[in-house]
């Protein structure tokens, strides 16, 4: 009896030494991922800090990108572009004043459609006063008009919203390219003499060279 005790003891012990060490493992995988994360949440931060502490008289083309992203106009005030600024904002509100303008009347022309539709003669009836006697056909493809510009202005908001990021990443790329004196080409005459000239079948080709430097 007291061999089956000490067994059972022995095997309770083995199996909560098994338990406790599946549990420190547990644990170090856990401290690991969460000391990962930590670390790309740092590295985010520490990135993000960049874009507003960076003093550098040039910025680099990522961050330009990055912060022209941010706030439209940051990249290109930071390139020393400042007359760009207000072009980028003058671009941004007359797109949305041009996008209210469009939205305006495609409502107006929508409640319209929709009260003519209603009507079993909708080209005798008008929701607006200003528009009685006007076709319903017409009013139709008033409203898709309307709806259809507005629509595309949208997307050259966004088109919009890319070029400018695009500009501030071009000039920050160029303002680091070499345009110094160096770069220079010139053009002299010279004489190309062929390889068979030697045996008398060709004489020598007077011709211009070009020479660029880079």
């Amino acid at each position: 009896m007291l061999k089956y005790a000490f067994l059972v003891l022995f095997i309770f012990s083995f199996l909560q030494s098994k338990a406790q060490q599946r549990d420190s493992i547990l644990s170090v995988s856990k401290s690991a991922k969460s000391d990962t994360s930590k670390n790309k949440l740092q590295k985010i931060g520490h990135e993000i800090g960049l874009l507003f502490k960076d003093s550098t008289k040039l910025q680099n083309p990522r961050k330009a990108l990055l912060r022209s992203a941010i706030i439209p106009g940051w990249g290109q005030a930071r390139n020393h572009k400042w007359w760009k600024v207000p072009l980028v904002y003058g671009g941004f509100v007359g797109l949305g004043l041009v996008y209210e303008f469009n939205n305006r009347y495609y409502k107006e022309f929508l409640t319209e459609s929709q009260f003519r539709s209603a009507s079993a003669t909708p080209d005798k009836v008008s929701f607006y006063p200003q528009y009685l006697g006007i076709p319903a056909a017409q009013i139709y493809s008033a409203k898709d008009f309307y709806r259809r510009n507005r629509d595309l202005t949208l997307y050259a908001s966004i088109g919009f919203y890319g070029l400018q990021m695009l500009d501030a990443y071009i000039d920050a790329r160029f303002a680091t390219f070499d345009v110094g004196d160096d770069l220079s080409f010139k053009i002299k005459p010279s004489i190309y003499i062929p390889s068979y000239a030697a045996t008398g079948l060709a004489a020598p080709i007077p011709m211009l060279t070009l020479k660029i430097n880079l």
